[in-house]
């Protein structure tokens, strides 16, 4: 919370670091030959999330930085010839789940 008592608060903005974000239904733009990869992805997604991470009354299955990491491991899961379309969905999905939040 502000106070008149702390003038540096603007300048600590650059200090802010992402701890987590919730999983929202969004919408994905994505070319056809790595859509069929995104329910996969968004599976992987939910059961690497966190749920109720702050607590029932805020509810929602939370991503923290360490399961974004592991999400973005999936394309090793498959062939190298679907690694890419796998990467792509990947971005894309978190392009999208993270499209509303305020960029520093």
């Amino acid at each position: 919370m502000a106070t008149e008592e702390d003038p540096n608060l603007p300048g600590n903005v650059s200090d802010v670091s992402l701890c987590a974000f919730a999983l929202t239904d969004c919408v994905v733009e994505i070319e056809s030959r790595s859509a069929k990869y995104l329910r996969a992805v968004h599976r992987t997604a939910l059961e690497l999330a966190v749920p109720n991470l702050f607590g029932p009354h805020i509810g929602g299955y939370w991503l923290t930085p360490t399961q974004l990491e592991q999400l973005r491991m999936l394309p090793e899961c498959y062939p190298p010839n679907e690694s890419k379309f796998v990467r792509h969905a990947v971005e894309s999905y978190l392009s999208a789940q993270s499209a509303e939040l305020p960029c520093p």
